[in-house]
């Protein structure tokens, strides 16, 4: 697990894709700040919950409330830039870890973005409905409070597991047969997701997250396609 995380850590200074880290820290930048204000505007104009004692607080915590929202929503609409540069990505990664590998399957533009959109418009819509529904339930139970960041990186570690392998995986497979091999190492896949999702929340190191996400899943994808086939 950790492995391929360091192999993808270690090629961010590669030649072959230093361009694509340069614009991939802009454009999180870019998305990051626009996240924040408005996410920001939306606090200050609108009641969230409908609940004066909920509302009131986050209201007063102004920036740091639209800061945190920020950093939640940032890896859905970062993961629907990078699929842009993910195919750059993983010729490094194969280039450098993987050279006796054939051509990659060419994949249709029309595939890259509906699969993009979808995950990134799933992310988008379940983690709103998590902070406006669950949120506010656990904030209620003050006991369940510390629970909040658990459902938030569950809930992202599987979307963004799902995401970045099968950005990966329909590379070398057709998607029916790139899903089955997620679902046959799901908890695997899982775990790594969560670590993607908590160090998507981490501010600065954000940044380059979605181009280590990439790497590092292609290196998750080949090792467990080396264990499919001689298992």
């Amino acid at each position: 697990m950790f492995s391929g995380f360091v192999k993808a850590v270690g090629q961010l200074g590669d030649p072959r894709i230093r361009g694509v880290v340069m614009r991939a820290v802009l454009f999180s930048t870019l998305i990051f700040v626009a996240l924040v204000i408005t996410v920001s505007w939306t606090l200050s104009e609108n009641e969230i919950f409908g609940i004066a004692w909920l509302d009131k607080p986050i209201a007063l915590l102004g920036g740091s409330a639209a800061f945190i929202i920020g950093l939640l929503l940032f890896p859905a609409i970062a993961g629907l830039i990078i699929s842009f540069m993910l195919e750059k990505i993983a010729r490094a990664v194969e280039a450098r870890h993987y050279p006796d590998l054939p051509p990659a399957r060419e994949e249709p533009l029309a595939e890259i973005l509906t699969n993009a959109a979808r995950f990134a418009g799933i992310t988008i819509v379940l983690n709103l409905l998590v902070f406006v529904f669950v949120v506010p339930i656990l904030l209620i139970t003050i006991v369940l409070i510390p629970l909040i960041p658990f459902v938030f990186y569950a809930l992202n570690g599987y979307l963004l597991g799902c995401e970045y392998f099968e950005f990966a995986a329909v590379r070398r497979l057709e998607p029916p047969a790139g899903r089955a091999l997620r679902k046959q190492y799901r908890t695997r896949i899982f775990l790594c997701g969560i670590l993607i999702a908590v160090l998507m929340t981490v501010p600065f190191v954000n940044w380059l997250m979605p181009v280590i996400a990439a790497a590092y899943m292609v290196h998750v994808f080949e090792d467990l396609r080396k264990v499919g086939e001689n298992g």
